[in-house]
């Protein structure tokens, strides 16, 4: 028969493997409902803000807009440093004033169109047509469709198939659903983890959730509002060198957007990591502070690898923050007492009794 041990913390949760399966199928099926009922709620908000002309009503569609703003933002400051390139060289070299200099153009107006423009009727016009020649400066006419042609084609993303715009929008709209849903799935995650977890433990996760979701809120947003504009324009810059005309793909892009920001967010919890490593007595301030070297060149390793364009200034606006994270942490651990509390050690499995001399 089992015997019942008042000082086992874990009476109450114990189960066999079966019940750990059963009740992790349970909690994941939770989790995936959660995820469903917040993805068809996107689908029906985007379709409802369609209707009724709300762009901003929605979760895919203003998801998609939010991701396709970095790239719209830096393609229309390439083209029109580009416009101003050309009126400089214009105006320098003599070749290139030729190509845009004024071109005479000869137009066309009907007996139709001339009585509109004289406000009178048409069989009060003698001719049937007449020719009208004018001169067309061919910058000016650029500049002046430029607003137009953003509206009908924006030079931002392409699809080079049917189907790729659509799966986009149903991958957005997944990791859209996935996103508003994390509390409830890692609130699920957690109903389970937590059963076998010690006291002390479940202290630490509680105890760094709030900073462990600033740091990543944070590091997505830097990402999105200040890195990614920069490092896009930094790209952009080497296709106005080499005098390429960019043609980004909304396929490509998609998994730059998405992936960068999460790789910003995971990174920016440096401090986090070695607060708790602080917390658990196995690193100092002073051998944070000792490793500086190796902790700088392990963080650019990572930084290079876990960057998903595998340029170099990608890298650097990872890393660059990332080392001040670190430096951060420093600080944070020097006024933050360390080491394993006195009560967690009321846990901890005791030593062996001593010899009893007889």
């Amino acid at each position: 028969m089992r015997t019942y041990d008042e000082d086992d913390m874990f009476a109450d949760s114990r189960m066999s493997f079966g019940d750990h399966i059963e009740e992790l199928r349970k909690h994941l099926w939770r989790a995936i409902y959660g995820v469903l009922f917040f993805m068809v709620i996107g689908f029906v908000l985007d379709q409802v803000g369609d209707a009724i002309r709300m762009p901003y009503l929605g979760i895919g569609k203003p998801l998609m807009k939010i991701i396709q703003a970095p790239v719209q933002s830096a393609l229309d400051e390439f083209y029109e440093k580009r416009y101003k390139q050309v009126q400089e060289d214009a105006a320098r070299d003599a070749a290139v004033k030729q190509v845009f200099d004024p071109k005479t153009l000869t137009m066309r107006y009907s007996r139709e169109q001339l009585a509109a423009l004289r406000g009178t009727t048409p069989d009060k016009i003698p001719e049937e047509y007449l020719d009208v020649k004018g001169e067309m400066d061919p910058l000016q006419i650029y500049n002046a469709a430029k607003g137009i042609d953003h509206q009908i084609k924006p030079p931002a993303l392409t699809t080079l198939s049917a189907q790729e715009s659509m799966m986009v929008y149903f991958k957005v709209t997944v990791i859209a659903g996935f996103v508003l849903a994390c509390p409830w799935v890692f609130w699920q995650i957690w109903s389970f983890v937590a059963k076998g977890l010690y006291p002390n433990e479940k202290r630490y996760v509680y105890w760094a959730i709030g900073p462990s979701t600033v740091l990543f809120v944070t590091g997505v947003l830097m990402c999105q509002f200040v890195v990614m504009p920069q490092a896009v324009s930094g790209l952009l810059w080497f296709n106005d060198f080499l005098g390429f005309t960019p043609d980004l793909r909304l396929n490509e892009w998609l998994s730059l957007a998405i992936m960068m920001p999460v790789v910003f967010g995971i990174s920016f919890e440096t401090p986090l990591i070695m607060v708790v490593l602080q917390k658990l007595g196995i690193m100092t301030p002073d051998d944070f502070r000792k490793k500086r070297k190796y902790a700088y060149f392990g963080l650019a390793i990572f930084a290079m690898v876990i960057t998903p364009t595998g340029d170099a200034l990608t890298m650097l606006y990872l890393m660059v923050p990332m080392w001040m994270l670190y430096e951060s942490g420093i600080w944070i651990c020097r006024f933050l007492p360390g080491g394993v509390p006195e009560e967690d050690s009321e846990i901890n499995v005791p030593d062996s009794e001593e010899p009893i001399e007889v």
